[in-house]
């Protein structure tokens, strides 16, 4: 048997969202479209199965 070289099914995938943390409270000063683009693609991505880990800034004193 031949073995396969196609891609793995599932990726350990790192985002990295500098200007804007995609936890920002939608309609405060730190809220706009790339934090909301990045939390859906990671919620899109994890639900096909991938591992996704978002670095992003702290927003909060009371986030990691």
């Amino acid at each position: 048997m031949i073995p396969r070289h196609g891609p793995p099914e599932h990726l350990d995938i790192a985002l990295v969202s500098e200007h804007a943390s995609p936890l920002a409270v939608l309609g405060g000063v730190d809220a706009g479209g790339q934090n909301v683009h990045v939390a859906r693609l990671a919620a899109a991505l994890a639900d096909r199965g991938h591992r996704v880990r978002v670095y992003t800034r702290r927003d909060a004193p009371t986030c990691p």
